[in-house]
């Protein structure tokens, strides 16, 4: 078995895997399990995809061809997100609602303290 892909991760990984199962190269995705083990630390290169070694050139050429159909994110203006015209705006909480809302949590705890203590 040769490693012919580092994913950025796992799901990057999942897509090369699938696009060499298509074509009929049995592929498997290894090291994806290390992601938990870091937590939010990056775990770029140790998510690989690994195929036979009889196969290695030709899942390589294909993994090429891939990476240079799909567009790099970020590269336009038609990346940006408009929202959608009905959707409502954002209501801004402010210190009414803080205050608001401790004055009805005040007799909760009151009562739940209360009923505790016995």
């Amino acid at each position: 078995m040769k490693s012919i892909y580092q994913a950025a991760h796992g799901v990057d990984a999942h897509m090369v895997r699938a696009l060499l199962e298509q074509a009929g190269i049995p592929a498997q995705v290894r090291g994806e399990y290390l992601q938990g083990a870091l937590g939010e630390l990056p775990v770029n290169g140790m998510v690989t995809v690994w195929v036979a070694e009889a196969d290695a050139a030709q899942a390589r050429e294909m993994v090429a061809r891939w990476e240079q159909s799909v567009p790099e994110q970020g590269s336009g203006e038609d990346d940006r997100i408009e929202p959608h015209p009905e959707t409502p705006p954002a209501r801004q909480g402010g210190r009414a609602t803080a205050i608001v809302a401790a004055l009805l949590l005040v007799p909760v705890l009151w009562w739940a303290l209360s009923r505790l203590a016995g």
